[in-house]
């Protein structure tokens, strides 16, 4: 009897995942003038829901990661560490394939249009950079407000 109880409480859970998951597509939710231009209530939003769904499949680690590598480049200067800049693109695709759930791929997918953002225009480098950091650093502290797991 236990069993059933448990059976049934996983997939309501995954009923729930997969409702949200078709109701909001990050993806194309995201908005590239967040990073260009700067935030705005919709950005926080955004965040807020988007960090939200990662915390139903994404570990405080993985998000972490990839967080520690950004804050490194900008530590030494986004203007000296371009080449690490670019290389964020594969670190997430490896993230998203080792993992191989939805949520990675999701995050993976919104990361790589800010990432096209923060590219797409050379003299506003430094600023897109850091409304980058921003905007993934809303992201994680949502996914731990949202109870983001450990491990």
């Amino acid at each position: 009897m236990n069993y059933n109880k448990n059976f049934d409480s996983r997939n309501k859970d995954r009923n729930k995942d997969r409702n949200r998951e078709s109701s909001n597509d990050y993806v194309s939710e995201f908005r590239p003038e967040w990073i260009k231009n700067g935030f705005d209530n919709n950005t926080i939003s955004f965040c807020e829901n988007f960090g939200e769904y990662l915390a139903h499949g994404m570990t405080t680690s993985q998000i972490r990661n990839f967080f520690g590598e950004v804050k490194r480049i900008q530590l030494k200067g986004i203007s000296k560490e371009k080449s690490a800049f670019y290389m964020l693109k594969p670190k997430l695709a490896y993230l998203a394939k080792r993992a191989e759930k939805k949520q990675t791929t999701k995050f993976k997918e919104v990361m790589d249009k800010a990432y096209e953002a923060v590219i797409s225009d050379e003299s506003q480098l430094e600023q897109s950079f850091k409304n980058y950091i921003d905007f993934l650093e809303a992201i994680l502290a949502y996914h731990k407000a949202y109870g983001g797991r450990s491990n």
